[in-house]
C-alpha cells in the first residue's frame, strides 16, 4: 500500500510505486487521511500527482484506488464492476477517462452508485 498524502504531509518522497509494480507487486493507493501525517483528504488529486511523479498510467492508478485496494484490505465482492460483485462506483464528466487524473483532483464525481443503485446526481 502506497500513501501519497503522507508522502506530501511529511515531505518525503513518494514509494516507489513504479518499481514495485515492474517489479509484479500488487501495489494499492490510499490517502492515511489524518492531521498529523496526511491532513488533505483528496484521494484523487494525491494518487494523480503521486502518478505524475512515479510514471503511472491511468489504469495503473485506477487498479490502485480500486481492485487492488479492496484485494489489500482483504474485502471481498467489492474493486471491480463485474457480475456477482457490489457495483459501488462514480461517474465523472470529462471527454476522456484520463482527465479524471489529468486535472489533479478538479474534477469531482458527477453521479455515484451504491450496490448498482443510483444514490446521487451532484
Amino acid at each position: 500500500m502506497v500513501l501519497p498524502g503522507a508522502s506530501m504531509g511529511l515531505g518525503m518522497p513518494y514509494a516507489p510505486a513504479r518499481k514495485l509494480l515492474d517489479a509484479g507487486a500488487c501495489v494499492a493507493i490510499a490517502s492515511d487521511w489524518n492531521p498529523g501525517s496526511a491532513p488533505m483528504g483528496d484521494l484523487l488529486m494525491q494518487a494523480a500527482v503521486m502518478s505524475a511523479s512515479e510514471k503511472l498510467s491511468t489504469a495503473e492508478v485506477f487498479a490502485g484506488l480500486t481492485v487492488r485496494a479492496a484485494k489489500a484490505l482483504g474485502l471481498a465482492g467489492v474493486g471491480a464492476l463485474q457480475p456477482g460483485m457490489d457495483a459501488d462506483f462514480q461517474a465523472y464528466e470529462a471527454e476522456d477517462y484520463r482527465d479524471i487524473l489529468y486535472y489533479q483532483g478538479k474534477l469531482k464525481p458527477t453521479t455515484l452508485w451504491k450496490q448498482g443503485q443510483k444514490i446521487i446526481m451532484l
